[in-house]
């Protein structure tokens, strides 16, 4: 027993005690326990989370199970589960931990068949007895409750590891179209597919049944194309004779479906071909014997339509080109609906003086055989020729207009039309039955229609345009010069039309079309007019003129300013509008302006005091606008008493203006004439303090101011706390 692993257990009676020794080579045995009950040795279980073995095919098939044991089971050991393991395809119990159900080999099982199942049965007793049930769906409804579906009934399985062989036959009407399942137990005797044994194993399986393929459609009476009928069939015989049956035909793969034991296949044009049938579940039988279709009395085809020739303007009939006609032998054509005959030979003909109709036809060769009808022909109606356009009414050039027109009538009333006009190549399309030629000079014309056909009429009749009246008089217009609003301008005074033809009579508008006279030539407002210039002869020229008027001007100076101690600044003046020009003089006082005609012009030099500034606003029509500025300059504010007690009020030296000043030095000096406080840069901050800072007592002192810009002033200046 080498390399095999030697495993004793102890078992225990009220009687006896012996050692039971298992060589096993693949099976291991976990932790265990015993049991035993009263009349039977002990047995060995191994020890599992769940102690229940279950089945796993859908539920219609109810609920198996077993207790497992080590003793007794199928294929490999199983393992447990908590409960049933229902599932579509019979693998609940393969997915949930170990696949322990490969106890069973089925065969490949058709029905009608006699099989052998295979099942791999473990008993390692020999102190219990195992017994193997089994069961098929045969007709796949979702149980096993039917009739001779139980094929293995309690039988006894030896011991040890062995294959039981399990032999049934399959019905003959078993399911094929689907999988069904099967359910194998082994254990203690069962009466049923379902419920729990108190040992061994169940195994359920989803099996598929082949169907078995039908004998191959057998060939009965074949019939051979003729002159009457161009195509062949054949008898096909020994068909299935219950259900549906699927016919497929080769090499072209072309199917019909049936029932019946025999089917007449028609419209087998000659060559050779083959026949299987399937049934339901998709069983084919081999092919059948071939049928060869041979070639019957050289029946022609059909003429072949080749080129169609249309009725055009010029010919009232069409005609069309056959081909594929018999090649050799004389044949006869035949033309339908009337029934003509035309009769020669070779494989074309022309066939002439077609009216407008719809025709086939068909060709018998000289074995008096006849053709299918060909493609139908169809000979539209000829195309009409539309009447000459109709000269109407003939609209001359005149002064204003130097081209003519003419209205045609009797064009073709239905579809696109092209008018051509002669002498020339112009050429216009369009619709409808009248049309306006227009643009024509001095001369003599003719002119053809063209229908959609393309079918040209015969010529018009002459129209002759007439030259232009004239000369025409050359008209001058000036423009007068602006008013100013609301003002009016006189338009017959003789500088507007200066330069023109002389002695025009003159005549005035308000549209350039010259339909609207203008009331008051001489008192004309601000607008657009028009003036016509005519000759004795009635030619006339129209020429705009226009009368513009001018809003009088607006000025606006500005805000008036205060300034101290400050002799320039900017000013703001409103801007004039366009056509307006503005200029800054000096009313009193004094001032220079950097630009005078700038409304926001720098002015300087102001004098002390008050300064009238004039802004004035023309257009050089209507009377010029002025406004005034006032720029007051006041003089420099310097303080004789502070209090420095920084309460918010003359806590400082403060000077007002000074900032007109630029830089500016503060010297301050007491009674004996000593200096008591100093700056170069002095910016109103001074509050009666000393060089250190230091409070000054109150007293009467003395400054002296100096400006970068040359002012120098001097005087008292009272501390009081």
């Amino acid at each position: 027993m080498t390399n095999r692993s030697v495993k004793k257990i102890l078992f225990a009676s009220l009687v006896f005690i012996f050692f039971l020794t298992i060589a096993d080579s693949s099976f291991t045995m976990e932790p265990a326990y015993l049991s035993h009950s009263a009349g039977m040795m002990p047995v060995v279980y191994p020890q599992q989370d769940y102690p229940n073995d279950y089945g796993d095919a859908p539920a219609s098939y109810g609920s198996a199970g077993h207790v497992i044991t080590s003793w007794v089971y199928m294929g490999s050991a199983p393992d447990g589960e908590a409960a049933s393991q229902f599932s579509d395809e019979a693998d609940g119990d393969d997915l949930n931990g170990r696949d322990d159900e490969d106890g069973v080999t089925f065969p490949e099982m058709k029905p009608g068949a006699s099989v052998t199942i295979a099942v791999r049965t473990v008993k390692n007793s020999f102190f219990q007895t195992g017994y193997l049930n089994a069961w098929i769906d045969w007709n796949g409804d979702g149980d096993f409750n039917d009739k001779d579906e139980r094929i293995a009934e309690n039988r006894r399985v030896p011991s040890g590891s062995a294959i039981f062989s399990v032999s049934a036959t399959v019905p003959s009407g078993a399911i094929v179209t689907r999988p069904t399942f099967a359910r194998f137990r082994i254990g203690p005797r069962v009466s049923s597919p379902t419920g729990t044994a108190s040992s061994g194993e169940v195994e359920d399986y989803m099996i598929k049944i082949a169907c078995a393929p039908p004998d191959p459609p057998k060939i009965g009476r074949i019939t051979f194309p003729s002159c009457e009928e161009p195509y062949g069939s054949v008898v096909l015989e020994g068909l299935p004779s219950s259900g549906t049956w699927t016919l497929t035909r080769l090499p072209d793969g072309e199917t019909v479906t049936g029932n019946g034991s025999t089917f007449t296949y028609s419209g087998l044009a000659p060559g050779t071909y083959t026949f299987t049938v399937s049934i339901e579940g998709g069983c084919i039988s081999n092919p059948s014997e071939p049928v060869v279709i041979e070639q019957g009395q050289a029946v022609p085809s059909a003429p072949v339509t080749g080129t169609i020739t249309q009725p055009n303007c010029n010919v009232s009939t069409g005609m069309v080109v056959l081909t594929s006609l018999p090649p050799s032998g004389t044949w006869t054509l035949t033309r339908y609906p009337e029934g003509i005959i035309y009769t020669g030979s070779g494989g074309t003909i022309t066939v002439t003086g077609l009216e407008a109709g719809t025709y086939t036809f068909t060709v018998t060769n000289s074995d008096g055989c006849t053709s299918l009808p060909s493609a139908e022909v169809v000979i539209d109606p000829q195309p009409p020729t539309p009447t000459p356009p109709v000269p109407g009414t003939i609209t001359q050039p005149t002064c204003e207009v130097p081209a003519a027109s003419v209205i045609l009538t009797g064009l073709p009333a239905e579809g696109e039309w092209t008018l051509t006009r002669f002498p020339g190549t112009y050429t216009s399309t369009g619709t409808g039955s009248s049309f306006t030629v227009d643009g024509l000079n001095p001369g003599s014309y003719n002119f053809t229609v063209t229908n959609s056909a393309g079918c040209t009429s015969a010529v018009s009749t002459v129209v002759v345009i007439n030259p232009q009246p004239g000369p025409f008089p050359t008209l001058v217009i000036t423009n007068p010069p602006p008013v100013c609003s609301p003002g009016t301008a006189d338009l017959t005074l003789p500088s507007v039309t200066a330069g023109s033809t002389p002695n025009l009579i003159y005549t005035y508008w308000t549209d350039a079309q010259a339909t609207v006279p203008l009331a008051t030539p001489s008192a004309a407002p601000e607008g657009t007019y028009y003036i016509r210039g005519t000759i004795s002869g009635g030619c006339s020229s129209v020429s705009p003129v226009t009368v513009t008027a001018l809003q009088p001007p607006t000025a606006n100076a500005g805000p008036d300013q205060f300034l101290t101690y400050l002799f320039h600044t900017t000013l703001n003046a409103a801007s004039p509008v366009a056509g307006e020009t503005g200029t800054w003089t000096t009313e009193e006082g004094s001032g220079s302006f950097d630009n005078p005609n700038d409304p926001a012009t720098r002015v300087s030099e102001l004098s002390m005091g008050e300064n009238i500034l004039k802004w004035s606003v023309s257009n050089n029509v209507c009377t010029p606008a002025f406004d005034y500025l006032m720029i007051t300059v006041r003089n420099l504010t310097v303080p004789t008493l502070i209090t420095p007690d920084m309460n918010g009020k003359n806590d400082f030296f403060f000077l007002e203006g000074i900032e007109a000043l630029v830089k500016t030095e503060l010297t301050v000096f007491d009674r004996r004439g000593m200096m008591v406080f100093e700056t170069a840069d002095y910016d109103n901050n001074w509050y009666g303090i000393d060089y250190n800072g230091k409070a000054l007592p109150d007293d009467t002192y003395f400054y002296v101011l100096r400006s970068e810009n040359g002012l120098s002033l001097s005087g008292y200046i009272v501390i009081r706390r």
